[in-house]
């Protein structure tokens, strides 16, 4: 079993080589057929990446893992990651369609608007990441992405000239794809003022990442969160149960769970050791957390997963 946490990649070639074995020179765009990433049965467990995806599956099926919820692909799936996630993939036969991964570095160099992913709600903080969609949307999106790998690809052309030209032709995949998306999910206020809760999110999702800057780790707490965000805690835990039916605490809570659970299942870290990296002081402490929240001890849990996969 492996000794480490959940991996994860700061660059698109280190991702592809350790996944795949696959040599890329570019470190901030790809796109690949899915046929290129194995066919059935292949399992690819968690990992995280610092990339966006934009993927869609025109034949095959299984499932997509993301943060711990599991996601029924089928064909004329299309799905939106941002960076970070945990993700994991299970086919169940061969996939067909196209997968492009790209950086915020890729988008940030080439766009006018300061944030440019915020054109997009599929991209936002807690959207939806995956949804199926009509044969003639997916026989637009399907031409977009050849398009976008044919230009690519062409050897006819300079590198950089490759590059912007895939930036151009990814931003019409996305408004594309920003259409379809909105359609699907028209019941969704996209206007609501969520800034805050993008940015709580962000901040929880990237508190677990390994930090050489962090001298002396402390527990994320309420008021630490509030503090790193310029505001009362009171006022962040209202904002929170407002937009997302969970206080602040309900969130810090569940995602120290979620991560102490990926380090049970994936690692052979002690559960003292667990309760150390995810900056509890006392392993007595961690244990009666963990179990106030999940109803057994980690211990249980690990022993409990060993019997499911026995």
């Amino acid at each position: 079993m492996e000794q480490q946490p959940i991996p994860y990649y700061d660059n698109l070639p280190d991702f592809l080589k350790a996944v795949k074995s696959i040599d890329a020179t570019n470190r901030c765009f790809g796109i690949f057929p899915f046929k290129q990433f194995g066919g059935p049965g292949e399992v690819i467990p968690p990992f995280r990446s610092s990339t966006y995806v934009a993927a869609l599956v025109t034949e095959g099926s299984g499932t997509i893992h993301l943060d711990g919820v599991p996601y029924r692909v089928q064909p004329g799936t299309l799905y939106v990651l941002r960076p970070w996630t945990v993700r994991s993939i299970h086919k169940q036969d061969q996939w067909h369609g196209y997968v492009i991964m790209f950086t915020s570095e890729f988008v940030a160099k080439r766009s006018v608007h300061s944030d440019p992913m915020r054109e997009y709600p599929f991209y936002r903080k807690g959207a939806q990441p995956l949804i199926h969609i009509a044969p003639a949307d997916v026989a637009e999106l399907y031409s977009q992405f050849e398009l976008i790998d044919r230009e690519f690809n062409s050897s006819n052309r300079a590198k950089a000239d490759r590059l912007d030209l895939a930036y151009h032709l990814l931003q019409a995949l996305l408004i594309k794809e920003r259409q379809i998306y909105r359609q699907a999910l028209s019941a969704i206020e996209y206007s609501q003022p969520i800034s805050l809760v993008e940015r709580f999110q962000s901040l929880l999702q990237m508190y677990y990442l390994p930090d050489p800057n962090q001298d002396s780790p402390v527990l994320l707490t309420v008021h630490e969160a509030a503090d790193r965000l310029h505001i009362h805690p009171h006022y962040l835990s209202d904002i929170l149960k407002k937009y997302t039916g969970k206080t602040a605490l309900q969130h810090i809570r569940e995602r120290t769970v979620f991560e102490a659970q990926n380090l049970i299942r994936n690692t052979d870290l002690t559960v003292a050791e667990i309760g150390y990296r995810l900056k509890f002081e006392d392993p007595s402490n961690f244990t009666k957390f963990f179990k106030s929240v999940t109803g057994i001890t980690p211990r249980a849990y690990r022993e409990q997963g060993y019997v499911l996969a026995a």
